[in-house]
């Protein structure tokens, strides 16, 4: 199926494991999310808490259409309409996002974890695969499975 569906933009990313011993964050900003992965679906909760603004977004990624591309969707919310969804069934994950060398470095945060991603997005896969990463992104785990943020949130160890 070639077809988009209704609606969507194409994401197209590469994501790799990082050496946090190579980066200096203490003076960098950042953003914290939490998500929500809810139960037996494609959706995704989402809260962007940054400097001046909080954000809601209720988004749906609808499978990959080649390794580096994934249709996308996002629906902005009001606190209110958030709220009504912050309750579903679902797996969380809370993380600091900051942004930096052409990309965004995840640390993830609740519950206790170790785990930080950095993920570059593109507007074609020709630009993502001509991309070099920094020198403190280690594996590339664009097309792993088990480092998607769905799986992430099912699996991470719990307290």
């Amino acid at each position: 199926m070639n077809e988009m569906p209704k609606y969507t933009l194409l994401e197209v990313e590469r994501r790799w494991l990082v050496d946090l011993s190579a980066i200096d964050l203490a003076p960098l900003p950042y953003r914290e999310i939490e998500d929500l992965y809810i139960s037996d679906s494609r959706l995704r909760l989402r809260r962007v808490a940054g400097p001046r603004e909080v954000v809601f977004k209720l988004g749906k990624k609808y499978g990959k259409r080649t390794p580096l591309a994934e249709p996308i969707t996002n629906i902005y919310l009001t606190e209110s309409e958030y709220s009504q969804f912050a309750d579903l069934p679902g797996h969380r994950v809370r993380k600091r996002r900051y942004s930096l060398s052409g990309g965004s470095l995840d640390i993830y945060l609740e519950p206790q974890h170790e785990l930080a991603i950095f993920e570059a997005e593109f507007s074609d896969e020709r630009s993502a695969r001509g991309f070099v990463p920094p020198s403190f992104a280690t594996r590339e785990i664009t097309n792993d499975a088990a480092f998607s943020g769905a799986t992430i949130a099912a699996h991470i160890p719990r307290a």
